[in-house]
């Protein structure tokens, strides 16, 4: 039988780990947590390299939560994680530069359909949390706030200057699904503006160069503290209904790697189910990691966002049916104004998700 693994990392611990991670420090991502000299929780016997588009958002901090408070050393692995900034990454994932890629499962998908040899895994995040914040003046022009209805607030996009992390990406689509919301053609009623990186985000809209963005928090609770941005859609915590049990972050592998590393693959997943059942089951701890990881941010702010956040996380990685069927409607639509062949009426759920590692996982 399978000796339990503990779920509690100390808060000194994780103090210790997470302290002064700001600045330069804090681009280098999970290495500055890694090379501290923490003790091991036990013996991690392999390792995993992971890839994903920003190095650091709430988005992903169910992966740097596991490395924080060492559920990955619990579950025998070390993880190592690089940032592209940019939004669409399967080319990299299929030339090996990561076991595992963390993003948006309609990326997954449209390569999948493609016949290309990935799947997700498991997932992270069940809300569109990437928010999309304007100029306070266009907005207050409009008449609308965060709390209008969302077909008021849609409106509001058309012809407008819209940054997005690029084509395809999670923050693209979700600007053209409110923009054909508000019956505007994303590819002509609006310009989206693909930029690289949270900072040139924000340095964009302060230069007048775009008019609003879609991003993940903090980038865009910085917009609204610093560049005189407003709410438009805040996707954390007031999404439509709709959009309400979304998956939006999953961690998808390739085949190849899921037959060379199964037991790297059960680990990563061993890791999640404990970070994921921390995080609702021992907030205090995850909040003091998570005050030491966004060190960057002033306490005001930092509350803002850790409420705005802490509810956007999956109790269990496994996804639903219902999650797949809405990313294949937010595919379909995606593929349509990019004038290509729609989703094949055989994809199914169980060609879009292998779930053989997260059930090992949880098994154990």
């Amino acid at each position: 039988m399978t000796k339990p693994i503990s779920l509690r990392a100390s808060r000194r611990e994780i103090v210790k780990a997470t302290a002064g991670l700001g600045g330069m420090a804090a681009l280098q991502g999970f290495g500055s947590v890694v090379g501290l000299g923490l003790a091991p929780a036990m013996a991690a016997t392999m390792e995993t390299k992971t890839l994903r588009s920003t190095s650091r958002s709430w988005l992903w901090a169910v992966e740097d939560f596991g490395i924080g408070a060492k559920h990955f050393e619990r579950a025998g692995l070390n993880v190592s994680m690089a940032a592209t900034e940019r939004g669409v990454n399967h080319d990299a994932l299929l030339g090996g530069a990561a076991d595992i890629l963390l993003g948006a499962p309609q990326q997954n998908m449209r390569v999948q359909i493609l016949g290309k040899p990935v799947v997700v895994m498991a997932g992270m995040v069940n809300k569109f949390a990437s928010n999309i914040v304007v100029k306070k003046s266009i907005a207050d022009k409009a008449g609308v706030t965060e709390a209008s209805p969302v077909e008021q607030k849609a409106a509001v996009l058309k012809g407008l200057r819209m940054g997005t992390t690029g084509p395809g990406a999670g923050p693209d689509q979700l600007l053209r699904y409110f923009l054909r919301m508000a019956g505007a053609d994303p590819n002509r009623d609006a310009q989206l503006v693909p930029i690289r990186g949270g900072s040139a985000m924000i340095a964009a809209m302060e230069k007048d160069q775009i008019d609003g963005f879609c991003l993940s928090s903090p980038t865009s609770d910085l917009a609204v503290k610093r560049a005189g941005a407003t709410y438009l859609f805040h996707m954390a915590n007031n999404p439509p209904p709709e959009l309400s049990d979304f998956l939006y972050i999953a961690a998808s592998i390739t085949r190849e790697t899921a037959e060379k590393k199964p037991d790297e693959l059960t680990a990563y997943c061993k890791g999640l189910v404990l970070a994921l059942k921390a995080i609702h089951e021992d907030r205090e701890t995850f909040k003091t990691w998570a005050r030491g990881w966004f060190s960057a941010m002033d306490d005001e702010l930092f509350e803002k966002s850790y409420n705005a956040n802490i509810n956007i996380y999956m109790k269990t990685p496994i996804p639903t049916q219902r999650q797949f069927d809405i990313n294949v409607e937010f595919l379909q639509a995606t593929l349509k104004d990019a004038g290509q062949a729609p989703v094949p009426d055989d994809y199914t759920y169980d060609k879009a998700f292998d779930l053989t590692f997260v059930k090992r996982a949880m098994a154990t």
